[in-house]
């Protein structure tokens, strides 16, 4: 699970260990963007991160979260 509020950057080199790693080791990665609804955007750092991405604005709010955690 990878939650950010879109203040995150990685190098070309941190990404290809991270896809390497991900590929050898056959994990999924969940992400939320909290607050920070373009961090979710297509192309956005944290898109590339995860398999799976939600954005939520207040988690509070049951459904948004209940809709991430239906998906985990």
């Amino acid at each position: 699970m990878m939650i950010t509020d879109d203040e995150c950057g990685v190098t070309e080199e941190w990404m290809r260990g991270w896809n390497d790693a991900k590929h050898r080791l056959g994990f999924r990665v969940f992400g939320m963007a909290i607050g920070a609804a373009g961090a979710a955007e297509a192309g956005s750092v944290l898109e590339v991160l995860c398999d799976y991405l939600r954005s939520i604005e207040d988690l509070t709010e049951v459904h948004a979260a209940a809709d991430l955690f239906r998906v985990i």
